[in-house]
């Protein structure tokens, strides 16, 4: 960051106008409901098993294969959680934005790192007078990020429950993964491992799918941004 634009943002932080003071906030109040009901949840097992059965009924209903292809259903149910929970994140963060942040607390960081390395006192001082807005501006967007978290974790949570309840109904439990040719999906693997090998096959199918949709949601979000850049310039 240049000394200018240390000093435009001093100046646009002591202009700025307040935001208003509400005493009920809608959203909030919604946001903390449903990171409640999350917890609630994750700790009833009753409460779990029938928000499962809810959730899993339609999935299984077209990908259940009667469960002569768990494997299959386990692949279905994984990407359809993965693209719900890109597509929400996708909604409720401003890529751009959090480009362009990311970038300017690099430049920030870096600027103060050298003139530490210079023994430059003052720069560091001004610097450090900055350090409360590069954490606003940090702040604002793990924001998104955690509200995202929270209205995906109960669909998690409870998509998890269900697929693990459709496996205990199966009759057959083993099957070929890409560490065994005889896995069974319900015990774990190794005797560190803190959760079965089933969850293991679908990190091995949301990673690639997460990332390829996320990066295609990115690219359409960075176009889209840059043509109303070029439109913006024309007019």
């Amino acid at each position: 960051m240049t000394d200018e634009e240390n000093e435009t943002a001093e100046g646009e932080d002591e202009t700025s106008p307040q935001e208003p003071v509400t005493l009920f906030n809608w959203k909030r109040f919604g946001y903390m409901f449903l990171a409640i009901l999350t917890l609630m949840v994750f700790i009833d097992q009753e409460l779990r098993t029938a928000l499962g059965e809810a959730i899993g009924r339609p999935i299984f209903a077209i990908a259940g294969f009667d469960g002569q292809y768990p494997l299959i259903t386990l692949i279905v149910a994984g990407t359809i959680m993965i693209v719900f929970s890109t597509i929400v994140r996708d909604l409720m963060v401003d890529w751009v934005e959090m480009a362009e942040i990311q970038k300017k607390t690099s430049a920030f960081n870096k600027e103060r790192m050298e003139a530490k390395m210079a023994n430059k006192t003052s720069k560091v001082k001004k610097l450090e007078k900055l350090q409360p807005q590069i954490s606003q501006m940090q702040m604002k967007t793990m924001k998104p990020q955690f509200k995202s978290m929270i209205l995906t974790m109960i669909v998690f949570i409870t998509v998890f429950s269900a697929i693990w309840t459709f496996l205990e109904g199966l009759p057959n439990h083993t099957y070929a993964v890409p560490w065994a040719l005889n896995a069974n999906l319900l015990t774990y693997l190794g005797p560190i491992a803190i959760f079965p090998q089933w969850i293991l096959v679908y990190i091995l199918i949301s990673a690639p799918v997460g990332q390829a949709i996320r990066l295609g949601l990115q690219m359409v979000t960075y176009k889209k941004r840059l043509h109303e850049i070029e439109e913006a310039g024309v007019a």
